[in-house]
């Protein structure tokens, strides 16, 4: 009976086999922890920006869910539909009836990846007085992941391929040579998935082949550090505009809240007083219809800023409505008298504003004032009572032009 010969494995191609299979272990394993990280990274960006975005919604249909204008509901959308990355938005009123809605015109570039980062709308209540009276639903796409998920895998490819051809060379290499290096690379692999440290780099590893291996990586982080700090940037850009009035850069009604909120809490622990100005403007709706919606906004812009050079700093002035303004006059000096500060406002708002077509418009406004803690304890009330003398102020004998 013939005895079939042992096959043997020299030395040299064990190693190889064995350097190969560690390498490209090692590698992919790396490679798809910063692919991994890097998604569930930008699906965190993606969601928060997907919330600011519903946030900035609600705020500029909220008049429009007041008087169930569709038209006005779609121009409060407007903003939204410049975003890349929102597909879809609907507006629905307080019983769930849709008052308007918009779709993208744009494909979805991967609905497989829509579905896994955006299985449901965001949707955000809208609340006007402590009452729902509608919701804001926002539906995202992939336009904004599809690059960076093309450009990854691309990346992770080209790292395997470089690392096969490397490791061919570096067969004959004594073991430490090759995993001290290897180290280096799932050390910031290691720190760019427990940290999310995207301005970690692979240093010069002594090898050529992972060296080139080193730079794809770098390459690929500098690519998330980018991305990183482009959402950053565009969340920054949400939350400003979540905060603030679109045409008068001023801050909204959501940030008035909070700093009247603030400012009453400092003043009960410091004992000091402040002012609330209540300030709405004059057969502003006339004047609208009359001159048109640019010469509208023209005149909200003026009086947004010559309320603004009325004030000191450290006061607070915010649009909490179409042509209602308020300022907060913190800390508001025994000295100062709140009516002095009233009819300050009304002689700098009553100057002629110049409008589209070089046509002068005089806008008046009515103002009311209140005191904390002399006329009320609380934002609500102190709210009530600005409110209450404004309105007092715009049924009294005071001539306007």
């Amino acid at each position: 009976m013939t005895r079939r010969p042992l096959v043997r494995t020299g030395l040299q191609k064990l190693l190889s086999r064995f350097h190969f299979g560690v390498t490209l272990f090692a590698v992919a394993l790396s490679g798809l922890t910063i692919l991994l990280s890097g998604i569930t990274a930008m699906r965190g960006y993606a969601d928060r920006n997907i919330e600011l975005a519903a946030q900035l919604g609600a705020y500029g249909v909220e008049p429009a869910l007041v008087f169930n204008d569709a038209a006005a509901a779609r121009e409060g959308l407007a903003p939204l539909m410049q975003i890349p990355g929102i597909a879809r938005l609907r507006v629905l009123d307080d019983r769930g009836r849709p008052l308007t809605e918009w779709v993208s015109p744009s494909e979805d570039p991967a609905p497989l990846l829509t579905r896994v980062f955006f299985p449901e709308p965001f949707a955000v209540t809208i609340r006007r007085n402590g009452s729902a009276i509608g919701t804001i639903q926002v539906w995202g796409d992939s336009s904004t992941l599809i690059d960076y998920v093309r450009i990854g895998l691309l990346a992770g490819l080209a790292c395997l391929i470089v690392t096969a051809l490397g490791t061919i060379a570096m067969a004959r290499r004594f073991e430490y040579e090759l995993v001290k290096p290897l180290n280096e690379i799932a050390t910031v692999a290691h720190d760019v998935r427990l940290h999310r440290r995207f301005d970690k780099r692979v240093q010069s590893l002594g090898i050529t082949e992972l060296d080139r291996l080193g730079g794809d990586i770098n390459a690929l982080l500098d690519e998330l550090q980018g991305w990183q700090g482009s959402m950053e940037s565009e969340r920054a850009m949400l939350a400003h505009r979540a905060s603030h009035d679109a045409l008068t850069e001023l801050p909204n009604r959501a940030a008035f809240d909070e700093q009247l909120a603030q400012r009453i809490g400092k003043a009960q622990q410091q004992g000091s007083r402040l002012a609330l100005l209540f300030i709405d403007a004059d057969n502003f709706k006339a004047a609208n219809d009359r001159f048109g919606h640019a010469a509208g906004d023209a005149v909200l812009v003026a009086l947004s800023n010559r309320i603004g050079a009325t004030l000191r700093d450290g006061d607070f002035a915010a649009r909490i409505g179409g042509d209602e303004f308020v300022v907060l006059v913190d800390p508001l000096d025994a000295a100062m008298e709140p009516s002095a500060l009233a009819e300050r406002i009304r002689t700098s708002i009553s100057q002629p504003v110049t409008l589209p077509g070089n046509a002068l418009y005089r806008p008046t406004a009515s103002v009311g004032v209140a005191v904390f803690p002399d006329e009320a304890t609380d934002a609500a009330a102190l709210l009530t009572v600005a409110d209450a003398a404004m309105y007092a102020d715009k049924l009294s004998n005071r001539t306007r032009p």
